[in-house]
């Protein structure tokens, strides 16, 4: 899915910079290869990004500049950040586990799951006021007919 994360990145960066105004860090949860958080800190010079996974999966990856990586458990602790971003697909919102891709974090987890990750979050970053931001990424897969046309 490293494939989504690039064309999810590139919206985020040319459309939806204003996210990014104000933040002086933010950690990517489930990572994977870093795809998104790589994108972000090369657009965004300023802001100190950090690919976060469990240990295993970013044990080769390199961080440098701006991009930190760091191992760890998000059901455990989330590095400190003014933002978080998850990714989620519409599958999480209907429950279903299809596949077993990772980087879509919290489409294979159970609602107490899903809600510890959220509570890990909200101990990483700064309350709203303060600047921290909790950004959500929602990618909704139709298959009506059609959906070849719209694309």
């Amino acid at each position: 899915m490293a494939s989504d994360s690039r064309i999810i990145a590139s919206v985020l960066i040319t459309k939806c910079k204003e996210l990014f105004k104000g933040l002086l860090s933010l950690v990517d949860v489930g990572a994977s290869t870093g795809t998104m958080a790589r994108a972000i800190a090369k657009a965004f010079s300023r802001l100190k990004c950090t690919v976060y996974d469990l240990p295993h999966v970013v044990s080769d990856l390199k961080g440098g500049g701006n991009l930190g990586v760091v191992g760890g458990d998000m059901f455990e602790a989330i590095p400190s950040a003014n933002g978080v971003i998850l990714k989620v697909s519409n599958q999480t919102l209907l429950m279903f586990s299809l596949t077993n891709d990772k980087q879509w974090i919290l489409r294979n987890w159970s609602n107490e799951e899903c809600l510890k990750t959220l509570k890990k979050c909200k101990e990483a970053i700064p309350s709203k006021d303060k600047g921290g931001k909790l950004i959500i990424i929602n990618m909704v897969m139709e298959n009506s007919k059609g959906d070849a046309e719209k694309i």
